[in-house]
């Protein structure tokens, strides 16, 4: 697990993520599959599987240009992480929901969470964070998944390209990369449960309070969404 160092001063390069509004990345009115057409960048995916050598659980894994993703939501376990729903079995199903905290690898010593401002992923102190991500791997940066997203060569829908053909009940995706994004939900900051949509972490922080993220939902725009760092989201780790 990586260690976890605080910015000599909170003046430091500290990459916040944008909105959507200000980001082509992530913009877009999405819509369904009926009233847009896309045009999605044509790549050679290579598939491969991830063995997690802490609990002996294996990943899909997928290499779409430069970028190696866990094809499938980590399942780590571990304190406070969360089974989507509160359903013990959706674990094994959807892999598990974690607090940013968590995500980062965070503990009570050297603390990464909420009300403290890190200044780690993207920045001049520590450009990747390892965090709860196997060895070798790390939880993504905004950047990474603006890279991502990029690769699809339709910005404005690349969440069709992205989402699984399959479990969502409405404007199901192409799985164009099989990277197969599931509607697994999140855990609200008062632990209330939602479903129907994917919500992703990032390494970078936006405030003190809120990290960065990726939500996906009935709409196929790969939105910017920051989010209460209390909150439980959805980890894809990406090869170092």
């Amino acid at each position: 697990m990586n260690k976890i160092y605080f910015a000599l001063a909170l003046g430091a390069a500290l990459a916040a993520c944008t909105t959507a509004e200000d980001n082509p990345a992530s913009s877009g009115n999405g819509g369904n599959s009926g009233e847009q057409t896309t045009s999605f960048a044509k790549i050679d995916v290579v598939v491969g599987t991830l063995e997690d050598a802490r609990d002996g659980k294996t990943y899909k894994t997928v290499k779409i240009n430069d970028q190696n993703w866990m094809a499938e939501n980590l399942n780590y376990a571990i304190d406070s992480s969360f089974c989507p729903m509160g359903i013990p079995e959706n674990c094994d199903k959807f892999g598990r929901l974690y607090t940013w905290a968590v995500a980062m690898d965070s503990s009570e010593t050297v603390p990464c969470g909420n009300k403290t401002l890190c200044d780690l992923a993207d920045s001049l102190t520590q450009p990747i964070v390892r965090g709860i991500c196997p060895e070798g791997w790390h939880l993504p940066t905004d950047n990474d998944w603006d890279t991502l997203i990029e690769a699809t060569g339709d910005v404005a829908h690349a969440a069709k390209a992205l989402k699984s053909k399959e479990v969502w009940t409405v404007d199901a995706g192409v799985d164009q990369y099989q990277f197969n994004v599931i509607p697994t939900g999140n855990r609200s900051a008062d632990g209330n449960f939602y479903e129907y949509d994917a919500h992703f972490w990032s390494s970078t922080e936006s405030t003190k309070t809120s990290a960065c993220g990726r939500f996906i939902d009935r709409d196929y725009a790969v939105k910017h969404r920051s989010g209460d760092k209390k909150q439980a989201r959805s980890v894809r780790c990406i090869q170092d």
